[in-house]
């Protein structure tokens, strides 16, 4: 499984509610993002790596992203005012037993959630996420939390599918 990465190409995106259902999956291409927050983006991995937790600055120093990542799989959280807005999962395609094991925790972290837990009426929720095939992949699963204003959430839509194109670019 080493499906090269096609930097002229794209990503699967594939979007959960906090249930555990997939709601839409499609293709994203990388030169429809934004070239700015793409070179932003890519020079945060270029600085601190594949694995990091920072806080960003000036008008957005209320956002914080941690990354943890293995063999390019990788988990990554957006915190807003350190509030979770998303989770999400990406698989670059190069290891199948690291993203099986990233994967699995993605999965299992979000089942223990007690919200996920509160409102879902699946027996498995977010399982679906371990049977997607495509690579590059980003799974995103927005937490809804009503103290985080639309603004911010669309702020923090923006700056995950950017992340997640630079980490899936990235050969780190």
């Amino acid at each position: 499984m080493n499906a090269p990465v096609d930097a002229e190409g794209g990503f699967t995106v594939a979007g959960f509610t906090i249930d555990g259902t997939l709601e839409f999956k499609g293709r994203w291409s990388y030169r429809d993002l934004s070239a700015k927050w793409s070179n932003i983006c890519d020079d945060l991995f270029r600085a601190k790596g594949v694995n990091f937790d920072y806080t960003w600055s000036g008008p957005l120093s209320h956002i914080r992203t941690k990354l943890t990542s293995a063999r390019g799989a990788g988990l990554f959280t957006i915190f807003v005012n350190a509030h979770v807005a998303t989770s999400n999962l990406l698989l670059r395609g190069h290891d199948l037993g690291a993203e099986r094991e990233m994967s699995r925790m993605f999965v299992g972290s979000l089942q223990k959630v007690y919200l996920v837990q509160s409102i879902t009426r699946l027996s498995e929720p977010f399982a679906e996420a371990l049977s997607l095939s495509e690579r590059p992949l980003m799974v995103i699963v927005p937490i809804p939390d009503e103290l985080i204003s639309d603004q911010d959430n669309d702020v923090v839509q923006e700056l995950a599918l950017h992340l997640a194109s630079a980490f899936l670019r990235s050969d780190q």
